[in-house]
């Protein structure tokens, strides 16, 4: 792989940097993925929300990780193109489920880094594969006074 000078990735909890768990069945995540660079680009973004990222959870006190599991998608949503122009972005909806994340609650709390990456083909302007790209970013997901018995 090439540096990746066509994307970098973010994600946010509600529209905060932060995430907070409260026992619900699943922590809402929004990523998105913009265009750094000089032109517009295609990206299969219909498999990427399919699939889902790239997901490493990392408890942020034992060092203990665990990746998730992408989803299966068929590959023919891997021809459904969209385009990324200059300066532009696309976000989809993602969610750790509860049953990801309570393995890490210790004692009623949680601490944990989710680590997110989107691995993806960029192509340019006429359709033309450039190469595979990828970009990362890390989520914090906190909660305090959870109900260890819940899960």
């Amino acid at each position: 792989m090439i540096e990746n000078n066509y994307f970098i990735i973010s994600t946010n909890c509600e529209r905060q940097e932060k995430c907070v768990y409260n026992n619900e069945r699943e922590i809402p995540v929004v990523v998105t993925i913009k265009n750094i660079s000089s032109k517009g680009f295609y990206i299969p973004l219909k498999f990427i929300e399919k699939t889902g990222p790239g997901v490493e959870l990392i408890d942020r006190r034992t060092k203990k990780s665990m990746p998730l599991r992408p989803n299966i998608a068929n590959w023919d949503l891997k021809k459904e193109m969209t385009y990324i122009p200059v300066n532009g972005s696309v976000s989809f909806k993602w969610a750790i489920l509860d049953a990801e994340i309570s393995s890490f609650i210790v004692a009623g709390s949680v601490d944990v880094v989710a680590v997110f990456s989107v691995l993806t083909n960029v192509y340019d302007s006429e359709r033309t594969n450039v190469g595979e790209f990828i970009s990362s970013t890390k989520l914090i997901i906190t909660g305090e006074n959870l109900d260890e018995d819940k899960h």
